[in-house]
């Protein structure tokens, strides 16, 4: 029915699509990269996007926290970016607050207290980037593509 519909229509229901953004921050909290969220049936897209742009631009010896890195580790070994991840020493953690509700042996092999060169950091600095920027979704709810993208933008440029 979509496609059929008209233009008009089919631009004026475009914008609900995007669900949200996925990010990539530092230890400093400052952005390193971001993607939209787009409802499809394609759910690992966006952090798959997000690790090929890490290793892209930073190379080796990366290592990102994800809240479900104990089960996205397997995605990216299944995926085409596996054997570049593989290569280039890509390690992983789940963020501090969140491993403690994983079972005991996701708490053993990915908390960060328990691996190696990660320092006494928590991996939570997207928790955080996300409490600053909650007002968007309001003011961004139900602009065009471009602007949505312009205040997001102008958001992350102010408070980087």
């Amino acid at each position: 029915w979509h496609t059929a519909a008209p233009e008009a229509q089919k631009k004026m229901f475009a914008i609900f699509a995007c669900s949200g953004i996925f990010v990539a921050v530092c230890r400093h909290s400052h952005l390193l990269t971001m993607c939209d969220m787009v409802r499809s049936g394609e759910l690992m897209k966006c952090p798959l996007a997000i690790c090929n742009k890490m290793l892209e631009v930073y190379g080796s010896d990366l290592c990102l926290g994800y809240d479900i890195m104990c089960k996205f580790s397997k995605t990216i070994a299944g995926s085409s970016i596996g054997p570049q991840a593989k290569e280039l020493c890509l390690a992983g953690v789940v963020p501090a607050f969140h491993g403690y509700v994983h079972n005991r042996g996701c708490q053993v092999n990915w908390h960060p207290l328990y691996v190696d060169g990660v320092g006494i950091e928590d991996f939570e600095e997207c928790e955080q980037t996300f409490a600053q920027s909650n007002h968007l979704a309001s003011c961004t709810r139900l602009t065009s593509l471009f602007h949505r993208h312009q205040q997001i933008e102008q958001h992350f440029a102010f408070h980087d």
